[in-house]
């Protein structure tokens, strides 16, 4: 495997940028958000049983949430922001636009659905088998 000098770079990862700074704060505005959100659902005592249940689906979905972004942050901080974790090619512009944390790319992120669904049992038209 060859090394790359210190002040190379690899030829897939974008240069930060202004997009880098916008998103950034996106995911920063996002971070507290979930956190707070975090708080307050940790905060409230659940009056019955099945709003326990939607309290705690609701605490998972935040703390996968959570999880994404401080990933993505991470990712920003080392500069393989906007870079598929799964194929190493740039993802484009108006994907990281609408979804700052993601890490994959379209395609990657297709497939990745397909041997979900493939995995529980389900055919990748959503009816089942």
């Amino acid at each position: 495997m060859t090394q790359l000098l210190s002040s190379e770079s690899p030829p897939t990862v974008p240069p930060p940028s202004a997009d880098h700074a916008r998103h950034w704060q996106r995911l920063e505005a996002e971070r507290r958000f979930r956190l707070e959100q975090l708080a307050a659902l940790d905060a409230e005592a659940p009056p019955t049983p099945r709003h326990e249940s939607v309290q705690q689906a609701l605490r998972i979905a935040a703390t996968t949430a959570l999880d994404e972004i401080e990933a993505a942050l991470g990712r920003l901080q080392d500069g393989r922001y906007g870079v598929c974790v799964t194929c190493a090619l740039p993802i484009p512009a108006e994907r990281l636009d609408v979804l700052p944390m993601t890490s994959l790319c379209m395609a990657c992120h297709y497939n990745e659905q397909n041997c979900r669904l493939a995995g529980s049992g389900r055919g990748g038209d959503g009816r089942g088998a």
